[in-house]
């Protein structure tokens, strides 16, 4: 007999929502907090709570109602998710007592996801007609322990927001105390569901929610936020729309290069080292510094030079190797041509490829060993 998740909304704040969940890896009470009121019902829970059923392959059960579209919608990203990762996850029933939406559209706006990256700012500027509210999450890539860092970004985004004439919404949410408990991988499976359940959570707000995406159209692969998979987290409120596949990360910077807001205010490191809100040496951080370098561009928020002792320092695997060989086609293809640092990328994506094949034969003989 599967094991089960069963959510219960609790009684919160007018700018708080809150559930309390029981889990087989017990019992958590999650929060999203925010600036602005949020909706307090189940349906904003169901994104975030059904893929961590997944992938504990138990049913979930909601005590209170849940959108009818948002619903009829989980099968098909069920079957996305299950197909993508067959040995992590499994389709599971859920049940809810189902509650018509209505459509309020009229009065409410267009967010867009706002970390102060490349894809987000990319996002918020060529969709800027459209946009009305910026939305900018601590809890995700920022530990809500890191206050002062959280600060340092809000910070930034709110500069962002004010320049490019949008509102700002801030929010605060504790999801990821049950996610990463529950192993289920932040970037290549649930960071689109954990979006998902703050666009609904501002469903007073915004009738559609924007999700930069990270990669073009012809690098697309299985991954938390892909065109194929963001609509379907969508409900009767709340729409959500991939956004960005049309260019490469190296072209949205170059495109970024020439706008002061995203130069006064780029935030791309995953390291922060002592605090920094760049850190100038991890290698998101010098990825973008070449991407900048070949753009002839230069962002107030990195150091302006990148050295070839700098690349020489990395250790690409994976996507960054991808990100990488972006970096070393727009060196080449610039009127700034640098090459010692086109050596120094050529070297630094050699070894990621051969890092690539040797862990890609180490991660199919694990799966071999294990199913879950």
């Amino acid at each position: 007999m599967p094991s089960e998740i069963r959510v219960r909304v609790e009684d919160a704040r007018s700018r708080t929502a809150k559930v309390g969940v029981t889990t087989p890896k017990g019992p958590f009470e999650l929060h999203v907090d925010a600036n602005v009121d949020v909706d307090r019902s189940a349906t904003p829970w169901l994104p975030a709570l059904s893929v961590v059923a997944m992938r504990l392959h138990s049913d979930l059960i909601f005590s209170d109602p849940v959108d009818a579209l948002a619903l009829s919608n989980l099968p098909h990203a069920q079957r996305i998710l299950r197909d993508w990762y067959p040995r992590r996850y499994s389709s599971v029933r859920v049940e809810a007592d189902e509650v018509a939406g209505s459509d309020a559209g009229s009065q409410r706006g267009v967010g867009c996801f706002f970390s102060g990256g490349v894809d987000s700012f990319h996002s918020a500027i060529a969709a800027s007609e459209r946009i009305t509210h910026l939305i900018f999450v601590h809890g995700f890539d920022i530990k809500l322990s890191d206050v002062e860092l959280a600060a340092k970004a809000e910070a930034g985004a709110r500069n962002a927001a004010d320049a490019l004439g949008k509102t700002l919404v801030v929010v605060r949410t504790n999801l990821r105390q049950l996610s990463d408990k529950a192993r289920c991988l932040w970037g290549t499976d649930y960071h689109g569901a954990a979006l998902a359940t703050v666009a609904h959570s501002l469903s007073d707000h915004i009738h559609t929610a924007l999700i930069p995406s990270s990669f073009q159209e012809a690098d697309l692969h299985p991954w938390g936020t892909h065109p194929d998979l963001d609509p379907l987290w969508s409900s009767s409120a709340v729409r959500l729309e991939h956004y960005g596949t049309s260019l490469t990360r190296t072209e949205k910077i170059a495109f970024l290069a020439r706008n002061d807001v995203a130069m006064d205010n780029l935030r791309v490191c995953w390291k922060n080292r002592d605090g920094k809100f760049n850190c100038g040496r991890c290698e998101k951080c010098v990825r973008t510094m070449v991407s900048l370098r070949a753009a002839d561009g230069a962002s107030r928020t990195l150091p302006h030079r990148v050295t070839p002792e700098a690349v020489n320092r990395l250790s690409l695997s994976g996507t960054g190797t991808l990100f990488a060989l972006e970096n070393l086609n727009a060196l080449r293809e610039s009127r700034v041509r640098d090459l010692e640092l086109e050596t120094a990328l050529e070297r630094a994506i050699r070894r990621g490829r051969t890092r690539d094949k040797v862990l890609g034969g180490i991660t199919r003989r694990w799966l071999g060993m294990t199913k879950g």
